[in-house]
């Protein structure tokens, strides 16, 4: 396939062109070379340390001393499960750490992987990457009310363990791999998870930046290429030439978005069918009078959002489905899809019958007819949110400006340029297919090592590679090329499975260094970033960690397991809330969750002055560390040491020193005393909670 033959500079496995003059430089990109599985350096139990210890040693460095059992067990729960562990399940930890530390390490790993909670986690990175929101954005910013399949799409991937290979596939090309499988093609939910301009009349333009969003999202998540540079011209610091841009744009030309396809397999939809037909046949002549009160109307407001579009664009969509081209049908689509909303929405029964007029009457008489018939009518079926192609046939790509030379399917011409074998299925070009079968060979060498990096990236919060959407030659090198190549041939050859990667990564000592230790003048000196990994790195909550520890810790969280988006009042985990790319959820706003126009492969983690604010004098917080209070205090009469423990365990994950209950019971007085209204010890326990909930110790993951 794409990467079997013997290049010119002697890397087995990877075609090299020199058809386009590339420099010894580009050629010796890291990036392209094949990967190299090596041998683990001696010395060391775990593979991974033996990598690090050793990069470590070169600088004069070590590691840090391991994490205690408390420091692990926190960390566990909030990178598997984002939510923090109770007091029970520490305490169930540390006997069985102090028995037998490294089962108690695995039988931890293996619990978490095992939870429903796991995918909600891992999903909500995937999320992250694929830009994923629950609205439309820009001006309207509509509600997608089916999106949240592909949600849960994603998170069920993640718990069933689902192969990273597989995973690829699904979601660019479910639809042609298992299309009587709804389960599956609402994978392709990927490809449509862009922004949608429903004020957008110029349909060749937005069809065009739909299919550049795609093509440039395709190319970051699955090969960590920024190719978007390519778009206009050659890339100006990668060996990506503006042909191999529109080269992998062709394989995704032809998709379209359809807003009528049945979530239902092929025998549910021939029985769907067949009752509909019975009902269609018994109201017939019913359903024709009522639309003869109706039809004129809609027709004018079909029409005249039509007639909003140019010209050129009005010619395509008038002609007959048998001549449209697959371009020609995609802009049919889009424009269809705008002139059904208009009548949606602008010509209903009420808006174009007069009121008490004898044609609303009619109208009356007539409906109440046909709900006689409602026993013979079927549920309609639900609709998917997925992708699909047009047809058969593929759309023209062509590069803007150049000589209108239709450009074909194919990978890097750097790596030789090859074109895949495509075959068409019965309703599709099969190109997608044809691209995420390229995508994960085992012989790419993208996928595995951009997976590995990502993974190791949300463990470690720094990938090997720093910039894990790119790849690129102006991006830092791997810190630990040999070490992310080891990673990358051991995922492959466990058959791409993601939680063996985890066990492999959370098991090491690597991992399980403490994230306490000060470092000297040598550690500032020689490696001030912690590139290295001398220590774990100390890491903020993110946006949902910080909503759902919060509602776990209050004892509001309640488990869900998938269904459609709910609002922002309903306190379950933040992957299931309505996610509106122009109006965000407050605390994802303001502890930098992405909003969902681009792909977001490495949160930025600020500190500002808003989240402080927020944290102190929004309604949200103040209200959990009053039902926090309320249920430590449920029945106890006065706020004695026990609740004042009770609360550092449940913010904080561990028990209090004797100076801190002092300066507890202290400002809890000073509390009391400053409130004057009834019940004033449990609001003052409450103020107590929430600077427990407003610590850096509960804001930061050590």
């Amino acid at each position: 396939m794409i990467l079997s033959s013997v290049i010119a500079l002697g890397l087995p496995g990877v075609v090299l062109s020199d058809d386009h003059k590339f420099t010894e430089k580009e050629k010796s990109w890291w990036a392209i070379q094949p990967i190299q599985k090596g041998k683990v350096p001696e010395g060391v139990q775990h593979p991974i340390d033996a990598y690090v210890s050793k990069k470590l040693k070169e600088s004069g460095l070590k590691m840090a001393p391991m994490a205690s059992a408390e420091e692990f067990i926190r960390r566990a729960f909030f990178d598997l499960h984002g939510v923090p562990p109770s007091w029970q399940r520490i305490e169930t930890f540390r006997t069985a750490w102090s028995d037998n530390e490294q089962q108690a390490v695995e039988g931890l790993i293996d619990e978490l992987l095992e939870s429903p909670r796991y995918g909600e986690r891992w999903g909500q990175h995937w999320l992250d990457l694929v830009r994923y929101a629950d609205s439309d954005g820009y001006r309207e910013d509509g509600l997608r009310p089916s999106a949240y399949l592909y949600r849960d799409y994603v998170i069920q991937s993640f718990n069933d363990d689902v192969s990273y290979q597989d995973f690829v596939r699904e979601q660019l090309a479910a639809d042609e791999i298992y299309p009587n499988q709804p389960e599956k093609v609402v994978a392709t939910g990927f490809l449509r998870n862009g922004v949608y301009e429903w004020n957008q009349r110029n349909a060749e333009m937005q069809r065009e930046i739909m299919m550049n969003e795609i093509t440039n999202v395709t190319s970051e998540v699955f090969l960590g290429l920024g190719m978007g540079c390519a778009q206009c011209h050659d890339h100006k610091f990668d060996p990506i030439l503006q042909e191999d841009y529109y080269s992998l744009q062709a394989f995704l030309s032809s998709v379209m978005w359809p807003d009528d396809h049945p979530r239902a397999t092929a025998t549910e939809v021939q029985e769907y069918e067949r009752k509909r037909g019975i009902w269609e046949f018994s109201t017939k002549e019913l359903r024709a009078e009522i639309e003869a009160l109706l039809a004129h109307k809609k027709r004018e407001k079909y029409e005249l959002r039509v007639a909003t579009f140019p010209a050129e664009v009005q010619a395509m969509f008038w002609k007959p489905k048998d001549q449209r081209s697959s371009y020609e049908e995609q802009i049919f689509q889009l424009v269809q899809r705008q002139a059904i909303r208009e009548v949606r929405t602008q010509a209903k029964p009420e808006q174009i019958l007069k009121k008490g007029s004898p044609e609303e009457l009619k109208f009356q008489n007539l409906t109440e007819e046909l709900k006689k018939f409602d026993h013979l009518k079927p549920e309609p079926l639900a609709t998917s949110f997925m992708t699909t192609d047009t047809g058969r046939e593929p759309a023209k790509v062509m590069i803007p400006g150049k000589d209108r030379l239709t450009i074909e399917p194919k990978f890097l011409t750097l790596l030789g340029g090859e074109t895949p074998e495509i075959k068409p299925t019965p309703k599709t070009t099969g190109r997608r297919s044809a691209l995420a079968n390229w995508i994960v060979e085992e012989s790419n060498p993208f996928a595995s090592r951009v997976m590995v990096n990502r993974l190791w990236q949300y463990h470690f919060g720094r990938g090997l590679v720093a910039s894990s959407n790119d790849f690129g030659m102006l991006s830092d090198p791997p810190s630990h090329p040999q070490l992310l190549d080891w990673l990358s041939s051991v995922f492959v050859d466990g058959s791409w499975k993601m939680k063996a990667m985890h066990r492999l990564m959370m098991t090491s000592l690597t991992y399980r260094q403490t994230a306490r230790y000060e470092p000297s003048q040598l550690e500032l000196s020689r490696d001030p970033t912690n590139k290295l990994l001398w220590r774990f790195p100390p890491t903020r909550l993110s946006a949902e960690q910080v909503r759902d520890a919060m509602l776990s810790i209050s004892g509001e969280l309640e488990d869900r397991d998938g269904g459609a988006a709910q609002n922002n009042e309903t306190p379950v985990r933040t992957v299931y809330l309505k996610k509106m790319r122009n109006s965000p959820n407050p605390v994802m706003q303001c502890f930098d969750a992405p909003s969902g126009f681009s792909s977001e492969p490495r949160r930025q983690t600020t500190t500002t002055a808003r989240q402080s604010l927020f944290l102190s004098n929004s309604e949200w917080p103040l209200d959990r560390a009053r039902v926090m209070a309320s249920r430590i205090l449920e029945g106890q009469q006065g706020i004695g040491e026990s609740a004042i423990v009770t609360a550092y365990r449940c913010a904080w994950g561990r028990d209090p020193s004797p100076g801190e209950i002092s300066k507890a019971r202290g400002f809890i007085g000073k509390q009391s005393q400053l409130i004057e209204a009834t019940g004033s010890l449990q609001e003052s326990f409450a103020d107590f909670c929430h600077v427990l909930l407003n610590s850096n110790e509960f804001l930061y993951l050590h």
